[in-house]
């Protein structure tokens, strides 16, 4: 991943956009649902995935593997925040 030697490397963040995009919708839908939050979460997932890309080990896994695991764990802290009032003080129903 070409991101793991330049995280600002914007071809690279589109790479991993354009190679896990449905990963990423999935597991934005899955914890926020279909509506407009869910939408936004994507992209919050993307940046987590950016931000941690150094940490990829390829040895130890395949990229999509590690960006799914990046983003569950991303979007469990998002939904945990928005749970508790952590930033914008709404409940939200867990997606079905």
């Amino acid at each position: 991943m070409r991101l793991r030697a330049n995280p600002r490397d914007a071809v690279g963040v589109m790479t991993v956009y354009e190679s896990c995009s449905r990963e990423l919708q999935e597991v934005a839908v899955r914890h926020f649902g279909k509506r407009q939050l869910g939408k936004k979460a994507v992209l919050n997932l993307l940046a987590a995935v950016v931000s941690r890309a150094r940490s990829y080990d390829p040895q130890s896994m395949n990229a999509s593997e590690w960006v799914i695991r990046v983003a569950e764990v991303e979007a469990r802290r998002l939904h945990e925040a928005l749970n508790t009032g952590g930033s914008t003080g709404r409940r939200i129903r867990r997606a079905m």
